[in-house]
């Protein structure tokens, strides 16, 4: 049997305007500023490495705020 390899888990990380597509493989994409195009971006890349098709639904969305903003808390 043929040990599998990582999973490819894709995420849009979001940082200020831009959604940024990273995969748990270590594959980075390009930043966008529309979600339709990262996460187009972001499941062409997992399809790449999956036996079937990913609905945009599997695509995590991870909001990272952006560090250039005031902290509403404060």
């Amino acid at each position: 049997m043929i040990p599998e390899g990582p999973a490819h888990q894709v995420t849009l990380t979001l940082t200020g305007r831009f959604l940024l597509p990273e995969c748990s493989c270590g594959w980075i994409g390009t930043a966008r500023v529309s979600e339709s195009a990262a996460r187009e971006e972001a499941r062409d890349h997992a399809l790449l490495y999956v036996d079937g098709d990913i609905t945009p639904d599997q695509i995590r969305v991870l909001v990272v705020p952006d560090p250039a903003e005031p902290d509403p808390a404060d």
